[in-house]
């Protein structure tokens, strides 16, 4: 793979590794989730990618009390934004950065800098 681009230096869109989302996608009903956390065995397939959506009395009925059992999530879990109608589909507005730097490529990354046009010679 390209590691410049997989390390996101290449100033195009930035992924995310949602790791609820791709255990929903490639493992539907759970089996390999609860195989290697067998604190889960019980806890139905609505729950088992996300335990920490249960409830008190769940997390009692499924046998999977969160902080005990399970750990709780250390950092917020992330849920995408949801598209509103119109627009891009990636979010970005005509005009969102215009008059700033006209040197800046579209999807350029604010931290680099733009070289000035003209031919640079080296030495």
């Amino acid at each position: 793979g390209n590691w410049c681009s997989g390390a996101g230096m290449t100033g195009g869109r930035i992924n995310r590794f949602n790791i609820v989302k791709q255990s929903k996608d490639y493992d539907q009903h759970g089996d390999y989730v609860r195989h290697w956390l067998p604190e889960l065995r019980d806890v139905p397939t609505e729950f088992v990618h996300e335990p920490w959506k249960m409830n008190q009395f769940q997390q009692m009925e499924y046998g999977c009390k969160l902080g005990v059992d399970y750990p709780n999530p250390i950092v917020p879990p992330f849920y995408p934004k949801q598209q509103g109608g119109g627009g891009r589909k990636n979010g970005r507005g005509a005009g969102r950065n215009r008059g700033k730097n006209p040197n800046r490529g579209r999807g350029q990354r604010q931290d680099m800098k733009s070289l000035p046009k003209g031919h640079i010679r080296m030495k």
